[in-house]
């Protein structure tokens, strides 16, 4: 019973653990305990998708982010994270936006604060935790560019998390999940406002290393459709500068990846996910994430490892969900 008990807490450990495309888990870590996370990312852009989601090489697109992220609980129930990542993307090909910008070189830049407070409203088994999300750019970064670090606007998410263990049916596995609707700034009179939905499958292979399939999908709900045979994809010279912000766009992408836990506190995770399906926008032909998260809090390492989450079942103390989303357009 008692080893049964410890393999419990470590399935609920990796569910926080594990490198996940959901931005604001549902589990939370105890009072006064968090997680600090650095990750590489590396981005591959081959075809821009228009209105009729036929696909189109007009030039590709590297882009590589470094994110700093940072989570804490300052309660049982509520926790605040905040993340910043820098950006260095080119772009090569025949049809340059600004030749200054899109010349070959890598441009740089901080692109947006992400800061995000979360509330968990349930106890046992089912998480379900509601947020609310701010997206601030950083700076007056440049947009109209294939090579520009994000669409430089401001956003606010109302969404929930769900998350649920999945034993008795599949032991040792877990799914997470999130929605959320996204007020973007208005650019020329358009509110591109957006639905975004996330998930995550994982299954502890062992006591350490994690394995998980995620996906990610966006949907702008009014926004202009970009027309491949016509000048300016169709849009009057003023539009075509803020194509990138007021385009109606709709992406799907998917993956899968990897966590390893070094130590009770400290954790390296790879990922992996490309774009099966698009509208308006790039394709991503690969997105390769990379990282390390440590956790830190009140309690030690060696209490972590056998302590509840506020007296629920197997659950282990803080452990991360780490970010992998595409962290450029």
């Amino acid at each position: 019973m008692r080893t049964f008990s410890a393999f419990r807490s470590r399935l609920f450990g990796a569910f926080l653990v594990i490198p996940s495309l959901v931005q604001a888990q549902a589990w939370l870590a105890p009072k006064g305990e968090g997680t600090v996370s650095l990750s590489y990312q590396n981005q591959f852009v081959v075809d821009h998708v228009f209105e009729n989601r036929d696909a189109y090489d007009i030039g590709h697109i590297l882009s590589h982010a470094l994110t700093l992220d940072l989570d804490y609980s300052l309660t049982d129930n509520l926790a605040v994270r905040a993340a910043l990542p820098f950006i260095a993307g080119k772009y090569y090909g025949p049809a340059p936006h600004q030749l200054t910008k899109d010349n070959g070189t890598y441009q740089s830049t901080f692109q947006d604060f992400v800061t995000d407070v979360r509330y968990r409203v349930t106890k046992g088994h089912v998480a379900i935790t509601p947020f609310f999300r701010a997206v601030i750019p950083s700076n007056s970064y440049p947009y109209f560019a294939h090579s520009a670090a994000g669409r430089d606007q401001r956003e606010y998410h109302l969404g929930t998390n769900f998350g649920r263990r999945l034993d008795p049916w599949i032991p040792r596995a877990y799914i997470q999940a999130q929605y959320s609707y996204a007020f973007v700034e208005r650019v020329l009179g358009i509110a591109p406002n957006r639905s975004n939905a996330e998930f995550q499958l994982g299954y502890l292979l062992t006591p350490r290393i994690s394995l998980l399939a995620t996906g990610q999908g966006m949907y702008t709900h009014r926004g202009l459709d970009l027309n491949i045979n016509l000048f300016q994809v169709g849009l009057s010279d003023e539009q075509w500068i803020h194509h990138d912000q007021i385009a109606k766009t709709s992406l799907l992408d998917l993956g899968g990846g990897t966590s390893v836990s070094i130590t009770p506190s400290l954790q390296m995770f790879l990922t992996f996910a490309r774009s099966v399906e698009g509208r308006n926008g790039h394709l991503h032909a690969a997105i390769v994430t990379i990282g390390v998260s440590r956790s830190f809090g009140t309690k030690p390492p060696v209490e972590k490892t056998s302590l509840g989450l506020r007296g629920e079942p197997g659950p282990e103390a803080n452990r991360p969900v780490v970010c992998t989303c595409s962290k450029t357009r």
